[in-house]
């Protein structure tokens, strides 16, 4: 009996151990997975995921910026860009956030922001903006 009852609690314990993963680990689970779905081309399945782990670290440079991928896949630039720019205040060094965001400006024909994101973009070392911003300045 006294062993049945170690065993229960090993097991709860091991149960309660594993539940415990970090909130960090899980949002990169989420991330990994919704990646492999959306180079399957399908963003709306992989937003599913990347919503996931967001409930897990909502400041997930990565998930942020992928999920703006694929609301810029759905022509949903407004909602692009505010994932984008949360991207952005998590990770200000994201170039290719600043870089799409500056894509879904262009779409909006805001030529003023776009140029501005662009630039931005550039500055901080993303190649082959040459053709972007030679009439932004």
């Amino acid at each position: 009996m006294r062993l049945l009852k170690f065993l229960l609690i090993f097991v709860i314990i091991g149960i309660f151990a594993i539940s415990c993963t970090p909130p960090e680990e899980k949002a990169e689970e989420y991330y990994s997975k919704g990646m492999k779905i959306f180079y399957k081309n399908d963003p709306k399945n992989a937003l599913v995921e990347f919503e996931k782990g967001l409930k897990y670290d909502p400041n997930h440079d990565r998930l942020l910026y992928q999920s703006g991928n694929c609301y810029m896949n759905f022509h949903d630039y407004h909602t692009a860009i505010d994932f984008y720019t949360k991207a952005i205040k998590s990770n200000p060094k994201a170039y290719n956030a600043y870089f799409n965001r500056g894509q879904c400006w262009f779409y909006l024909q805001d030529r003023d922001k776009s140029c501005a994101d662009w630039l931005k973009a550039d500055s901080l070392g993303r190649h082959n903006m040459a053709d972007y911003i030679k009439h932004c300045k």
